[in-house]
């Protein structure tokens, strides 16, 4: 079998591995190390590619990582897991989305692959992250959440061929409805648009919500349609549980708050809007009421800002545009 060594995490056959990858050099001079686990099967197979906390606030995924990881037997599998729950290690340790630690580059680690080595410090983890994962990685999920507990949506790396059919394949299996095969162009610097410009089928799932919104019941749930996903890839020889087909959107839309204020949503995840409906209100601190705002596209509800307290331009809703269902065929 082909060797797998990322940090100090060194892959045996039928056997879990724990080490940690250096990513960047900390202020004092310490190495930024994250997290690494692989699990590799007795035979060769699919690699499988985790990681979460790209923004290191948004701990759900990691949760179902570490979740699908405990119930994973090294010797049922046929191939490897590689996973880095923690991609953001030091944003995550002060529960904020970016790491600290960056200067006067931008910092979104979510639009930074495949990374600069010669540029910024988000950029250079971007690639020491982004140096493994395309030279093992067969396959990858990359775990995201929005604001609430309810967010449940899906989005696969839309290119041409096998990377589009085998993401919608992915994410069928993970069954989070509605899904968008997201067309080159968009997400640019994400480690999925990035893996599947370069031919690895890519899957975010959007689950929970940041910080501490979201429920044992999302990563129970989480991490078994993950690992439905492995049996789907051919990592697991059971069977694949069918979810049904996906409701796929064309692409996103933002709904931008015209007010500031005290915001009431009037809306849930999932449900259909229609251009110029109801999205919420704005009071002002008296209690009075200030407007109310106005969906600006028809689609479905992908996420939500619960408020309470928000200025005028923030984001209020996520917008799936042009909901369909897909054919079995997958189109």
């Amino acid at each position: 079998m082909a060797t797998i060594e990322i940090g100090t995490a060194r892959a045996r056959p039928s056997a879990r591995v724990d080490g940690m990858l250096k990513v960047a050099d900390l202020p004092d001079g310490q190495p930024m190390q994250i997290p690494v686990t692989i699990v590799q099967g007795p035979a060769d197979g699919p690699v499988l590619w985790l990681h979460g906390c790209v923004h290191g606030n948004e701990f759900c995924g990691a949760y179902i990582i570490q979740t699908f990881l405990r119930d994973l037997d090294p010797a049922a599998l046929r191939g490897t897991v590689v996973a880095l729950p923690f991609l953001n290690l030091t944003a995550s340790q002060r529960n904020q989305r970016m790491s600290p630690f960056e200067g006067y580059n931008v910092g979104d680690m979510n639009r930074c692959f495949p990374g600069k080595e010669d540029g910024g410090l988000t950029d250079q983890m971007g690639h020491a992250v982004w140096t493994h994962l395309k030279r093992h990685a067969t396959h990858l999920v990359d775990f995201h959440t929005a604001l609430t507990p309810d967010t449940h949506w899906s989005l696969v790396a839309g290119h041409e061929g096998k990377v589009r059919t085998e993401g919608l394949a992915m994410a069928r299996a993970f069954g989070y409805s509605p899904c968008l095969p997201t067309p080159p162009g968009t997400l640019n610097g994400s480690a999925m648009m990035a893996a599947g410009a370069a031919g690895i089928p890519s899957l975010i799932i959007e689950a929970g919500g940041i910080g501490s919104a979201f429920s044992p019941e999302t990563v129970k749930e989480g991490a078994e349609r993950l690992r439905n996903v492995a049996r789907r890839i051919g990592l697991l020889g059971e069977k694949v549980v069918d979810h049904g087909k996906l409701t796929l959107v064309s692409n996103f839309a933002w709904c931008k708050a015209a007010h500031g204020g005290l915001f009431k949503p009037a809306v849930r995840c999932g449900q259909p809007i229609k251009k110029g409906g109801l999205v919420g209100t704005f009071f002002n601190t008296h209690g009075e009421k200030v407007a109310d705002e106005r969906a600006p596209a028809t689609g479905v509800v992908l996420a939500i800002n619960p408020g309470p307290l928000l200025p005028q331009g923030d984001i209020l809703i996520h917008i799936g545009l042009e909901p369909r269902l897909e054919t079995r065929a997958g189109e």
